[in-house]
């Protein structure tokens, strides 16, 4: 038997084991770890300044009241169905610490909790130091009107104390969503990031000292996680971050940053070649590129309906790994999925715009997996702990990896958001791995859209929670994912109570 034909036979051999295995009914587990979506396209889907310009329920402008979760459950679902798997959110330090050691995080959490229901991973981009964190700014806790939001803070421990706070909420101690972090935005601009009496090149080093700190925070309390340099605009940026890659010493950022953040929105050849010459020249050419706001000033619907794939494939040309469109909204920066807003803080539905389905044709998978079928719980429950059962759905155009369960028991106004899920858990499907080889031809074929068929897509599912849920109503869907991260649609939600297990009399006086 000649070597080719041993090798061959092993790979066949293997294939009908690894086909075997898929279509076996799986005893479906309870894990961590849904599927890491590999798309390239993100988002700004609110832009810079939406924790201020959000709609909120009791505000007019916006400077105070409880976010709009229907309208920020609608925006994100709707990006994610036009093919959005990345969310760049902007966090503004001063809307989250406003008065020192008083934390708000709802927006923040309610925005990350609804990406993720949707499949979509967050990139929080971080600056904007709170009043009392500058010295010389204006008493000013609603932060807007905070002239000094993008001076550095005057004692740098009160940043790493920020950012520490932030990590360990957000990544593997807390509620480990976040992988990528963003240190600041254009940061080579003087609208983003100043100083008093500025030399020249002040804000270089102010730059580099934030970048150092909180990279140094990032990796301790989160190993692995990888950190953006503040986007860099295509005004500046190249200047910039020569000078910055320039710095020695107690400043030396080369080995503080993973990816290269960059912004282009006209001449993208020339000011991302820009970018990677700079590179080139510091010996960092192999770090990954991401356009975090890519558009194409200009632009009306019909030209980006006809730009739109080209520009993505200069993007993949260039090297540019990731590119998050900006913004969601059509503004003067171009055409957006979404109709202009103004002003922002108006409760008006975010409705598809002209370029939503130029961008989902682009983005979106052809087909996603369908809607699962829910049998149990329903109804007046005695168990704490009921059995979630459904049944499977067919595939889309890839394999299903298992779903994604979230059980609620709040609503907002009138409607079941799981903005803040009592029980969101992925169950696995049990055959997670897939043979991640591409043979081409009928191989490549059988291996992913094919597995649809046969006892997968007609099995039960389920899960039975290990810690009993509280007693009183509450709702749950459930969605498929399939092996690249995309988030099918989700069952209605249903509504079920768990009584208590013993009655409680009260005396009558």
């Amino acid at each position: 038997m000649s070597r080719s034909t041993r090798v061959q036979l092993r790979f066949s051999l293997f294939l009908i084991a690894s086909l075997t295995l898929a279509l076996l009914p799986a005893s479906a587990s309870a894990t961590a770890s849904p599927p890491r979506t590999t798309s390239v396209y993100g988002m700004d889907i609110f832009g810079l300044g939406w924790q201020w310009s959000f709609p909120r329920i009791d505000a007019y402008p916006r400077m105070s009241g409880s976010i709009r979760l229907d309208m920020l459950d609608s925006a994100i679902r709707q990006a994610a169905e036009a093919g959005v798997r990345w969310n760049r959110l902007t966090v503004w330090w001063c809307m989250v610490e406003p008065e020192r050691g008083q934390w708000f995080w709802d927006d923040v959490d309610a925005a990350i909790q609804i990406s993720r229901n949707y499949g979509i991973e967050t990139v929080p981009t971080i600056l904007y130091p709170p009043y009392w964190a500058v010295a010389g700014a204006p008493y000013a806790p609603e932060c807007v009107n905070n002239s000094r939001k993008n001076y550095p803070p005057t004692n740098p421990a009160d940043w790493e104390n920020f950012v520490r706070t932030m990590v360990r909420r957000y990544g593997p101690a807390g509620k480990n969503v976040v992988r990528y972090w963003e240190i600041w935005n254009e940061p080579d601009l003087p609208e983003f990031l100043s100083m008093v009496n500025d030399p020249g090149d002040g804000t270089v080093q102010v730059y580099a000292d934030l970048l150092k700190r909180a990279t140094a925070i990032i990796r301790a309390e989160s190993p692995g996680a990888q950190i953006l340099i503040g986007g860099l605009s295509d005004i500046r940026g190249p200047e910039f971050l020569d000078k910055l890659l320039q710095l020695r010493g107690p400043l030396d950022v080369r080995g503080d940053f993973d990816v290269v953040s960059l912004h282009a929105y006209s001449n993208h050849s020339l000011k991302i070649r820009l970018i990677r010459d700079v590179l080139v020249k510091h010996g960092l050419q192999h770090l990954p590129l991401w356009d975090t706001e890519l558009n194409f000033l200009g632009w009306s619907y019909e030209q980006a309906q006809v730009g739109l794939p080209g520009l993505y494939q200069l993007m993949q040309t260039l090297g540019v790994s990731r590119s998050f469109w900006y913004l969601g909204t059509t503004t003067r920066w171009g055409p957006g999925i979404f109709n202009e807003r103004y002003p922002e803080w108006d409760p008006i539905p975010f409705t598809p715009s002209p370029f939503y389905p130029t961008f989902k044709a682009q983005a979106a998978p052809s087909r996603l997996p369908g809607k699962p079928i829910v049998l149990e719980p329903v109804g007046t429950l005695k168990s704490a702990q009921p059995r979630f059962q459904w049944q499977a759905p067919p595939t889309g155009v890839y394999p299903l990896a298992g779903y994604k369960l979230l059980v609620d028991n709040k609503l907002f106004l009138n409607a079941t958001l799981f903005a803040n899920p009592g029980l969101d858990v992925w169950v696995s499907d049990g055959f997670a791995t897939y043979l991640p080889l591409a043979t081409g031809g009928r191989g490549r074929d059988l291996i992913g859209a094919n597995l649809s068929a046969g006892a997968v897509a007609a099995a039960t599912r389920g899960h039975t929670p290990v810690a009993p849920l509280a007693w009183g109503a509450h709702y749950w869907r459930v969605a498929a994912v399939d092996v690249q991260g995309n988030v099918g649609p989700y069952s209605d939600p249903v509504a079920f109570f768990i009584r208590p297990a013993h009655s409680v009399y009260i005396p009558l006086p």
